[in-house]
């Protein structure tokens, strides 16, 4: 049977409303009345009615997150430590992997307070123009068709090739998915042809097909039969560094000795690897606490700065060593 906050009234011998403003955590009700009344709701096993609740206050104190995979480790450590500032701020957290129009939609009828969207495969602007509650893109700016908040990709990818000439390596290839759809891909592919370009040295792409480790493991496979192998890598992602490393190893080429690698996503996982690997990118929880301050800061109507990109930083670790 379930509890009503009218049960809780007569259990705790005050009014309907006092409950009510309680539970609502109501400067209106002293401290001791609303420790009873909340011990009187547990002890009852009392569970709010968040639509009954939305008709009163407009809010359900919920965050929607449209992702597109849980699968890829670097996008599984980034909804964890965005579900925790979410969480630290009081709400809840309602991840959708459907397609990005689908999960939308959804968190739409729902009317959740508000939606943090991954922008991968979907660019914003196919999406409703106007969906009636506050949805933050974590993108590239560009389109702002909603506001955006992205990552200076292009700057990750210098970053990433400036560290490598510098230690005296001049055969730096880029592996990622190659003239693909996701306008992130996008950016750190035209941001190493255009550090590889200034510097005068020749891009050298290794086309993963797809943004999986295994997706990885296969294209080293494809580029271990070319008759000469570039002395640096630079990966796209975590997922993919973790492909590479893995098919380097298994055909007997070690890293760094042989072969030089860094990966973007600014990760803890990447300290972790079998080779600490060199990252490019934003800090994870820098990144997660930015997406979400902003979101809350459109859900409270305030005039929150975005269409901006986060700076990356590079951090070293074992898998770079000097070219001979």
């Amino acid at each position: 049977m379930t509890v009503t906050i009218k049960d809780i009234a007569k259990a705790a011998n005050v009014s309907y409303s006092t409950v009510s403003k309680a539970l609502n955590d109501s400067p209106l009700v002293k401290p001791e009345t609303k420790r009873m009344i909340v011990e009187k709701a547990n002890e009852l096993g009392y569970t709010p009615n968040f639509s009954a609740k939305h008709l009163v206050t407009r809010r359900t104190n919920t965050i929607g997150l449209v992702w597109p995979t849980i699968e890829r480790v670097a996008l599984s450590a980034l909804v964890t430590r965005v579900n925790q500032h979410i969480t630290n701020s009081g709400r809840t957290m309602i991840l959708s992997i459907n397609h990005a129009l689908e999960a939308v939609e959804l968190f739409s009828r729902m009317r959740i307070d508000g939606i943090l969207l991954f922008e991968e495969e979907i660019p914003q602007d196919k999406l409703p123009n106007n969906i009636g509650i506050p949805l933050l893109s974590y993108g590239v700016p560009a389109i702002e068709q909603f506001p955006t908040v992205g990552v200076q990709h292009e700057l990750a990818m210098e970053l990433a090739v400036k560290e490598f000439v510098e230690i005296g390596h001049q055969s730096i290839a880029y592996a990622g998915v190659i003239n693909g759809t996701g306008r992130r891909q996008q950016a750190k592919q035209i941001g190493y042809e255009e550090a590889m370009r200034k510097r005068g040295l020749k891009s050298q792409r290794i086309d993963t097909r797809g943004l999986d480790a295994c997706d990885a493991d296969s294209a080293i496979e494809r580029l271990l039969t070319e008759p000469t192998l570039p002395t640096a890598i630079i990966c796209s992602s975590y997922d993919i560094a973790i492909g590479t490393l893995r098919a380097l190893r298994r055909n007997g080429i070690q890293v760094p000795n042989d072969l030089s690698l860094i990966s973007y996503d600014n990760i803890p996982q990447l300290a972790e690897a079998d080779v600490p690997l060199t990252a490019v990118g934003v800090p994870i929880d820098k990144l997660a606490k930015e997406l979400v301050e902003t979101l809350l800061a459109l859900i409270e109507g305030e005039q929150a700065a975005t269409g901006r990109k986060l700076t990356p930083e590079l951090v070293r670790r074992n898998s770079t060593k000097p070219r001979a």
